[in-house]
């Protein structure tokens, strides 16, 4: 696994938080981020260095190729952004030599806009057998009776006929070639991936400055997501008040704020297809000791959590340090209330592999990020969540956007 220098790239984008503060709030402070400047998006030279480190790998593992159909794996090794249906379109990367990309013909046209003369394209006809295209390419590789590594997230029908295509092809999940590259970010994506939280954290700020009692949820969904648009990068929100937000992902009903309700908001954006993920909790007007007590523990749990993760870390362990800071203050045990694991991957997706969940073995390296999101749920009161992305360095881990402090509208 390559190794790579993320404290001194850290300590160029340390004041950059400061580019996202508003001197005054008669600016429209969605109108001034639009006018910053994001991080370049990824070029295709980085996209060869994946591709070059897939076929490495799949050297290694006994792979002859791999398969990928359309979706965040397509767009890491090959910037194609391709919509699924029953036509297959896939992705076929050799252990060794140049990529091939195999489309229905009369979408042969849009596939060559996106590939650029980088890949070849085989198409099939509308009355043939996408699978047997696969096959026949494979056989024509030379590699037909060799181990192929199907994208984890494929169709069960890809697999079934492709196998009825080539019976004498082993097939084998690519998510251990996938997961090695897509889960240890370069210093460029996570440059990308700081930005994306950050902004999304001011739109946030816009949402939660203007608070007011009869407001709904529908209402405070719509206030971010615009700001978010305004800012020219597209995300979704929920947000839950009062005893909903006891509920981690809501519940269908709808909801109008009260006077000193909990309010949380959880959700994130896209900077050239890299994901936020920010969860910030409020209370509109005065909190409760209860809830400032809870509050405190997960401030708790997720700084320690942070100040635990770092290479050669287990990814189980440092849920269960957060874990245990929500226990001995009383909240235990185990998932009574801090119901769900501690975090997830995040990069192209969402979320993705690795898992800050109990029990997981996987080696923590420098370049994964992960969200840090303890949380504390007491149904017919209230839940408290705090969430921020960490991304792994050399010698630790740090957050991409400073943690929250207080239980203001602010988000101080």
């Amino acid at each position: 696994m390559e190794r790579r220098q993320f404290v001194q790239h850290g300590a160029t984008l340390a004041g950059a938080a400061t580019l996202f503060r508003f001197d005054s709030i008669k600016v429209d402070p969605a109108a001034k981020l639009a006018r910053i400047d994001a991080p370049a998006p990824i070029t295709e030279d980085e996209r060869v260095q994946r591709r070059d480190k897939a076929q490495r790998l799949m050297k290694q593992l006994g792979f002859s190729a791999l398969l990928i159909e359309p979706g965040a794996n397509m767009i890491y090794f090959s910037g194609i952004e391709w919509g699924r249906s029953e036509r297959l379109f896939a992705f076929l990367l050799p252990v060794t030599g140049k990529p091939i990309v195999i489309s229905p013909a009369f979408e042969q046209q849009r596939a060559e806009d996106q590939v650029k003369g980088r890949f070849d394209i085989r198409v099939w006809q509308e009355d043939q057998n996408p699978e047997v295209l696969v096959a026949d390419t494979l056989n024509d590789l030379g590699l037909a009776t060799g181990r192929l590594a199907i994208d984890s997230s494929a169709r069960t029908f890809v697999f079934t006929e492709l196998a009825q295509a080539r019976p004498g092809m082993q097939f084998g999940s690519a998510a251990i070639i996938t997961n090695q590259c897509r889960g240890v970010k370069s210093a460029h994506e996570i440059e990308i991936m700081r930005f994306a939280n950050q902004i999304t954290v001011e739109a946030y700020r816009v949402g939660f400055r203007v608070l007011r009692a009869g407001m709904t949820q529908a209402e405070m969904v719509k206030t971010i997501g615009d700001a978010m648009s305004k800012m020219g990068y597209p995300g979704g929100v929920f947000a839950l008040f009062g005893e909903s937000s006891a509920y981690p992902h809501g519940l269908p009903k709808p909801r109008s704020l009260e006077e000193n309700q909990v309010v949380l908001v959880d959700g994130g954006l896209s900077v050239h297809g890299y994901q936020s993920d920010i969860t910030r909790t409020a209370v509109f007007g005065t909190p409760s000791p209860e809830a400032q007590k809870v509050f405190e523990i997960l401030q708790e749990a997720q700084a320690r959590a942070l100040a635990f993760a770092g290479p050669g870390k287990k990814c189980g362990d440092v849920d269960a340090v957060a874990r245990k800071v929500v226990t001995d203050a009383g909240y235990g045990p185990d998932y009574r209330t801090f119901t769900h694991r501690l975090g997830h991957g995040i990069g192209l997706e969402g979320h993705e592999w690795p898992y800050f969940v109990r029990g997981s073995q996987i080696i923590i390296e420098p370049g994964m990020t992960f969200s840090d999101e303890p949380g504390i749920y007491q149904y017919g009161k209230f839940g408290i969540r705090v969430e921020d992305i960490m991304a792994i360095t050399e010698n630790g881990a740090e957050m991409l956007t400073p943690p929250q402090t207080s239980l203001s509208p602010a988000l101080t």
